[in-house]
């Protein structure tokens, strides 16, 4: 049985490029070069992904504010993950995160088409990055990183990735505190 993964993201972008953002739909992967390598390297149970259905599978045409609306809302049974979706204005940083993301690659191509295009928002210098990593369950093992710059994104192995899991470490024991503070003895 698999187990949900994390997904933690941090972009510098002004506060009107994110909600630009946020009101675009969340664009078709299906083309994506530099995805499709991804994807011919991933180990995953299943058919194998094509461009087709990629276009099948992957939530395009929503807007990206409803998928992370989607993100935040907590799961309807179990237990209460938290999650943050926070825009710092001082810094003009959007940090988004979640213990309970998701074990599909439908919502992890979903999530990279997502960020991938964040790239081209994305307004302010600042070393920015993407993760879907096994924080809880998997000893951090790195499902996809992304290094997102202004105009440009790249994949990152695990080991270029290392400094943005440990960042990413930092939100989720935040995360993990506040779940514990809310939860209710039985």
């Amino acid at each position: 049985m698999s187990e949900p993964s994390q997904l933690y993201a941090r972009l510098h972008l002004s506060r009107h490029r994110l909600d630009e953002f946020l009101e675009t739909t969340i664009p078709d992967p299906s083309g994506d070069a530099e995805l499709l390598a991804w994807l011919a390297d991933a180990e995953y149970y299943g058919e194998r992904f094509t461009p087709d259905l990629i276009r099948e599978r992957v939530n395009a045409g929503i807007t990206i504010g409803a998928w992370v609306d989607d993100l935040m809302t907590p799961a309807p049974h179990g237990v209460v993950m938290p999650a943050r979706n926070v825009y710092d204005e001082e810094s003009q940083t959007w940090t988004l995160g979640a213990l309970d993301f998701s074990e599909n690659y439908d919502d992890y191509l979903t999530a990279l088409a997502v960020f991938r295009a964040a790239a081209n928002v994305k307004d302010l210098a600042g070393d920015d990055g993407f993760l879907i990593y096994g924080y809880l369950f998997e000893d951090s093992h790195v499902v996809a990183a992304l290094q997102v710059a202004m105009g440009a994104s790249r994949f990152l192995d695990e080991e270029s990735a290392a400094p943005l899991v440990a960042e990413a470490d930092v939100t989720m024991e935040a995360l993990m505190a506040e779940g514990a503070a809310g939860a209710v003895d039985v």
